[in-house]
């Protein structure tokens, strides 16, 4: 009987509890959240924050469940200790943990304790001979006071419910923002941000079927010789045709496509539209297309690359590729392979937003360009502040002594394109010379017709 029952107790408290991490697991956690939030104090508040770890699975990848697992126990071990008796630590499963606080109404305590939280418990663990690192995602959602009051004034079973899990689904929303943003911080849920996301998530689900219907469709922003004033080239700039909302910028859709996993058969649409459309464009005139840093997981890139080319009739001669510093110092091998693969068949090779990554003149001397663009940070500014003019200058002097072509964008005022024909670069871009059209057509005709602009 004693066997028994120590049985049973062990089935009831494993029913109820994470046993890795001793922990409340998420059953025994909605429960707690269920009956906290109708027993509350008319004095009182109830806070949500859900936790995610950042960098967790290269740690399990890397040395294995059992390393993984002394993880989470020290996770867990911190978060009860910053948690105290000010509320309930669970794991919700996998690397999700959950905290349900309450706090006296005016107190600023979810803030104080989000705060603690997303930088105490990424401090370094020590394993043996290792020391490892996780980051912490938070996403927060406050229990509303008035809906409480209503749960503590007798609101049914199902009510009470539907409270808990609008929470559960703020905290959630805020979460995934924190993601967004970057990971290793906190946000807490607002109406608007609610909004947004659920936004985000239609387009989400809309994208791969807009890219299959074409509604996703190339934008041409002229780049002009900064000498003769001529349209040498264009660069190919996306945009949304959605059916409901308009045009849409590519803020609100190239990080949706980048996560999704959508983003090479988007690149790979827009450059066989671009492709058809050049076919009308004098043949002297080239395009050019940026690549996407999660493109470069992709070895057979620059053959789906040459694909469209010929499939279209377009002499390789006739592109550019714009990549990122961000795409060359993640996969530095990768990136030259695919590189020198198409530079061998006369594609050109820039890099773009130069100045605002990583690359250093290393990478600029290995990968062998043929051009860099300066970041439009840096050209708004540039007679604003003489350190940005000072920086632009020397830009432009590092590319010609390397041999390499300059671009600027974001050339927007006379003054500005004044300077940079003095400081000798060679093409510029922005709105001065003409906004991203859907019909290149018309820069043409009208670069063409106008005559040449006099610059003091």
């Amino acid at each position: 009987m004693s066997q028994r029952q120590r049985a049973e107790q062990e089935a009831r408290w494993l029913a109820r509890h994470d046993p890795l991490t001793g922990l409340p697991n998420r059953r025994r956690f909605l429960e707690d959240f269920h009956n906290l939030a109708g027993t509350l104090p008319a004095q009182q508040g109830c806070a949500l924050l859900l936790i995610d770890l950042d960098r967790f699975k290269p740690i399990n990848d890397l040395f294995g469940h059992r390393l993984g697992d002394e993880v989470l126990r020290v996770v867990a071990k911190r978060l009860r200790e910053l948690v105290g008796d000010r509320g309930i630590v669970a794991r919700l499963g996998g690397d999700e943990f959950g905290v349900l606080l309450h706090y006296a109404n005016g107190d600023d305590l979810p803030v104080r304790l989000a705060r603690r939280l997303v930088y105490e418990v990424p401090r370094p663990i020590p394993l043996a001979a290792l020391s490892v690192e996780v980051g912490v995602s938070l996403g927060a959602a406050v229990v509303d006071p008035e809906k409480s009051g209503k749960i503590r004034g007798g609101a049914t079973r199902r009510n009470r419910r539907a409270i808990v899990e609008t929470t559960l689904r703020q905290a959630d929303m805020a979460l995934y923002r924190a993601k967004l943003e970057g990971r290793g911080g906190y946000r807490f849920h607002d109406s608007e941000m609610d909004e947004n996301l659920q936004q985000r998530v239609q387009l989400e689900r809309e994208i791969k079927g807009a890219i299959a219907r074409g509604e996703i469709v190339p934008y041409y922003q002229p780049l002009v010789d900064l000498n003769t004033e001529r349209t040498v080239g264009y660069e190919v700039l996306a945009r949304w045709r959605h059916p409901t909302r308009g045009v849409l910028a590519p803020s609100l859709f190239i990080p949706i496509a980048e996560d999704t996993g959508s983003i090479a058969d988007l690149t790979y649409a827009l450059l066989g539209r671009a492709v058809k459309d050049a076919k009308s464009w004098p043949d002297d005139i080239f395009i050019s297309i940026n690549l996407s840093p999660r493109q470069f997981a992709d070895l057979q890139l620059p053959q789906r690359i040459l694909g469209i080319l010929e499939m279209g009739g377009f002499t390789p001669r006739r592109l550019e590729v714009e990549i990122t510093e961000t795409a060359v110092v993640q996969s530095l091998d990768d990136a030259k392979r695919i590189l020198q693969k198409l530079r061998d068949v006369g594609v050109k090779i820039a890099l773009d937003d130069f100045g605002t990554g990583y690359a250093g003149l290393y990478h600029l001397r290995d990968l062998q360009l043929d051009s860099i663009k300066i970041d439009r940070s840096f050209i708004s500014k540039m007679l604003d502040k003489s350190e940005e003019g000072k920086i632009v200058e020397a830009m432009i002097s590092l590319a010609h002594t390397l041999g390499l072509h300059v671009t600027a964008e974001g050339v927007e005022k006379e003054e500005v394109l004044a300077k940079l024909i003095e400081l000798g670069c060679e093409t510029g871009q922005g709105f001065i010379f003409g906004a991203p059209d859907a019909k290149a057509e018309r820069h043409i005709s009208d670069v063409a017709a106008k005559p040449s602009r006099e610059v003091a």
